[in-house]
């Protein structure tokens, strides 16, 4: 607890200088809600992948693109792309697991409270309080707020550092973007034609039925995936050449 502390501190100077992007958060945050809200009688009647994109655009990746231009990713050496300022304290007397736990905590900062707050708005706005009770209601929040963590927890690695000419170089990085953006409407697309509907739906109609196992499941598989990328973090950063 004493490093997730000290890793808290650290962030925190970091997130300090962040609060424009906070602001862009906000605005964008508001924007996914309203269109949410407003389609979720169009989606639960007829169910479209648009809504299930947007969904999960925002429990995945979160608002990490908000952050100001200096704290994203950047080419710091040749062909290296990596977090400029984790850089700069790899050099300080910093055990690296504190690093690390620092950048996770970044990541959650821009995720959690936009995603606890859509959620908000998404009860008390939409046709979804309807469907739950507030207990019931209390359930899905806390069952996505986990997989938004668990989305999430592969973003700080890359904190770490690339050469890959799919994210080092512009044509690349488009590229890299295009194709990771078909894929994932291409899986949801799969997920539409094979069971008839999308993921957000199947989520409200587990956590009908069996909430407290929903929630357990989302819960273990936050935590195992939480430990795989710390530790994979740790191992990259021993990795990597930043000479």
């Amino acid at each position: 607890m004493s490093d997730w502390l000290q890793a808290y501190r650290i962030a925190k100077l970091e997130l300090q200088k962040s609060v424009l992007g906070f602001l862009q958060g906000l605005f964008l945050t508001t924007f996914v809600t309203i269109f949410l809200i407003t389609s979720l009688s169009s989606y639960l009647d007829n169910g479209y992948v648009g809504f299930d994109f947007f969904f999960l655009l925002l429990f995945s990746v979160g608002l990490i693109w908000a952050k100001p231009k200096e704290f994203q990713l950047q080419k710091v050496n040749g062909d290296l792309l990596a977090s400029p300022i984790l850089m700069m304290q790899l050099a300080l007397p910093i055990k690296r697991s504190i690093l690390i736990k620092s950048r996770f905590i970044i990541q959650f900062v821009y995720s959690f409270p936009f995603q606890l707050l859509f959620l908000i708005a998404f009860y008390i706005f939409s046709p979804i309080n309807d469907t739950f009770s507030i207990p019931g209601y209390l359930a899905f929040m806390v069952f996505w707020l986990l997989i938004g963590m668990f989305l999430g927890c592969a973003l700080p690695s890359a904190d770490a550092g690339d050469s890959s000419k799919l994210t080092t170089t512009t044509i690349g990085s488009i590229f890299s973007s295009i194709l990771l953006l078909i894929i994932s409407i291409a899986v949801l697309i799969a997920v539409h034609a094979s069971t008839g509907e999308g993921p957000v739906y199947w989520s409200i109609k587990t956590i009908e039925r069996w909430p407290l196992l929903a929630i357990g499941i989302a819960f273990l598989l936050t935590l195992t995936t939480m430990a795989y990328w710390l530790s994979y973090m740790q191992k990259r950063l021993a990795k990597q050449d930043y000479l």
